[in-house]
C-alpha cells in the first residue's frame, strides 16, 4: 500500500487499481483532504494505460459516510460566504463524481457499511456494484438542511428519476437487499470477504479484455450519457479507428487466427 496519503490507500497490482477510503474513525467521511488525495488517484490511474480496473471501498466497516460535516461547519458556519462561493464550492465537489464516472477503467464498488450522501454518489460513479447484506444507503441531505445537488444526475442516471425521486425526497434509508432490488447493486453477498471473492473472480473475468480497448469503450460509454445519437456515433467511430489501428487490434486479430490468447491475457 502506498503511504503518500493521509485518508486513502493506494495499491496498483496485476493491472488493477485499490482505493481505499481510510479514515475509519469518522466512517470514511469525504473530507477536504481526502477529495483532494482522490483526484489526485484519479488522475495518475487515468494516464496508467497498462491499468484495467480500479476497485473503491471503505476501511473497518464502512464505505463512506458521506460529506465531512466539520468542514461545512468550518466553510459556510464559522465563515460567512457569498452566495457565488458557495456555488463554486458546490460545482468543486461535483467535480470528484463527474471524474469518477469518466474515469476509463472499469470502476468497481465494494460496499459494506454505511454508505450515505455523496458516499452513495460515489457509488452510482461505478460501473459494477457490490454490496454485503449489512450494506447500508441513504440520501441525507435533507435532513441537515441540504440538498444532493451534484449527486443527483449519477443517482438519476443509475436508478431512473422515479426511484431517485423517492430516495432523494424522502431520505429512506435501506439496505444491501433492497440496493439489489433497486438495480443500485449488481452483486449481493453476505460479507466482507466475499466482496474480496467476488472481486477476483470479476477481474478473472476481463483478462481478456484488452486494457486500451476497455479505457476506450469506457470512453463511449461516458460520452453517451450526454450526447445525442448523431454526436455518439461520430464520437464511437473515431475511438473504434483509433482502436483498429491500435497495437492491440493487430495482436488481438493475429492472436485469433493463431488460436492463442493475446499477450494482455496473461499479464
Amino acid at each position: 500500500m502506498s503511504g503518500r496519503y493521509q485518508t486513502i490507500l493506494f495499491e496498483k497490482k496485476d493491472r488493477w487499481a485499490k482505493i481505499t477510503l481510510n479514515r475509519p474513525e469518522v466512517k470514511n467521511a469525504l473530507s477536504e483532504v481526502m477529495t483532494d488525495e482522490l483526484m489526485s488517484v484519479f488522475s495518475e490511474i487515468e494516464e496508467d494505460k497498462s491499468i484495467r480496473g480500479v476497485s473503491l471501498r471503505g476501511s473497518q466497516g464502512a464505505f463512506c459516510a458521506g460529506a465531512d460535516l466539520k468542514d461545512f461547519k468550518n466553510n459556510f458556519v464559522l465563515k460567512k460566504p457569498s452566495l457565488d462561493e458557495v456555488k463554486a464550492m458546490n460545482v468543486g465537489a461535483g467535480k470528484l463524481f463527474k471524474t469518477l464516472s469518466q474515469l476509463p477503467k472499469i470502476v468497481v464498488a465494494l460496499v459494506d457499511g454505511p454508505a450515505f450522501a455523496g458516499g452513495l454518489g460515489m457509488v452510482c460513479c461505478a460501473d459494477i456494484v457490490a454490496v454485503t447484506k449489512g450494506a447500508r444507503f441513504s440520501l441525507s441531505e435533507t435532513a441537515i438542511g441540504l440538498t444532493p445537488a451534484q449527486i443527483s444526475p449519477y443517482l438519476i442516471k443509475r436508478l431512473g428519476l422515479r426511484l431517485a425521486s423517492k430516495l432523494m425526497l424522502t431520505g429512506m434509508e435501506f439496505d444491501g437487499e433492497k440496493s439489489f432490488e433497486f438495480g443500485l447493486a449488481d452483486e449481493l453477498v453476505s460479507n466482507g470477504n466475499q466482496l474480496n471473492e467476488f472481486l477476483e473472480r470479476f477481474k478473472d473475468s476481463t483478462k481478456k479484455c484488452a486494457p486500451l480497448a476497455t479505457a476506450a469503450t469506457k470512453n463511449i460509454l461516458s460520452f453517451s450519457r450526454d450526447s445525442n445519437l448523431e454526436d455518439l456515433s461520430e464520437f464511437a467511430a473515431n475511438k473504434f479507428a483509433q482502436c483498429m489501428l491500435g497495437e492491440e487490434a493487430k495482436e488481438g486479430l493475429l492472436a485469433f487466427s493463431e488460436k492463442r490468447r493475446p499477450y494482455w491475457y496473461e499479464s
